[in-house]
């Protein structure tokens, strides 16, 4: 499928927190991870559908994110997974919070990567856990590994 990643969407002015929060304009906000393209339309139709609906109770995962999940893993990887292995979370930081109560102990060392999303350094801290730096080498204007 092609899409249109080049028309330029107008932001500001739409509480917008990546593009409204700066107060200086002439700032390019590369801090948070919020795309300037459209929504694609299928997802956009799908929102519609559910907002005509007018009910917004809780939901449950459809098992048909599961199958796209095992397909895409399937078709991107060569890895068949099996969909109990999938735990849904709203998002990276609080999935990594729940990995680092699961997996350690208050006082553990947990490593990053660094530089790294700043959320990673709060949920390590905010679970008890202490932050262990493994830096990139910078060299000759790029990260390392």
């Amino acid at each position: 499928m092609k899409y249109d990643f080049d028309t330029i969407v107008p932001r500001r002015g739409t509480n917008s927190y990546k593009w409204d929060t700066p107060k200086e304009k002439n700032v390019l906000p590369m801090w948070v991870a919020d795309m300037d393209f459209r929504t694609a339309p299928a997802i956009v139709e799908a929102l519609q559908r559910r907002v005509a609906h007018g009910i917004f109770g809780y939901t449950k995962v459809p098992e048909t994110y599961y199958d796209a999940v095992v397909r895409w893993f399937e078709s991107r990887h060569r890895w068949q997974i099996d969909p109990r292995w999938i735990i849904y979370t709203s998002g990276v930081v609080p999935a990594l919070s729940a990995i680092i109560k699961a997996l350690t102990a208050p006082g553990d060392k947990v490593i990053v990567q660094t530089p790294a999303y700043n959320c990673f350094y709060s949920s390590i801290r905010n679970d008890g856990c202490e932050l262990s730096a493994n830096n990139l080498i910078y060299r000759d204007g790029r990260y390392m590994r």
